[in-house]
């Protein structure tokens, strides 16, 4: 069975805001997709937006911000050819720290 659309995550605070606007207006690198390594959610994201299973990449932000203990960075997808951007989800990890010794 084929997953539904992932509906864009919503911000808690104002730097994971200014995260997302940034990810939004196309500020961001490809980590996988295009002609070169097809999107395994590719067929996915055809039958839910249209396009080309080529047209399809995941993105990352280029910024990586650490609030409240966490780095949190932007993935999202994005189809090159119209610049539709979809699915935006913030990708939350927890800092680690050495214990003392």
């Amino acid at each position: 069975m084929t997953r539904g659309i992932t509906p864009d995550e919503n911000p808690t605070n104002l730097q994971e805001q200014l995260l997302l606007e940034d990810a939004k207006a196309g500020n961001g690198i490809p980590i996988q997709g295009g002609m070169a390594e097809p999107l395994g959610d590719a067929p996915r994201l055809v039958a839910h937006y249209g396009g080309n299973p080529e047209d399809w990449v995941k993105m990352s932000s280029i910024q990586t911000k650490i609030i409240n203990g966490m780095t949190v960075q932007i993935h999202w997808f994005k189809n090159i050819q119209n610049n539709q951007v979809v699915e935006l989800k913030l990708k939350r990890t927890h800092l680690k720290i050495a214990p003392k010794n």
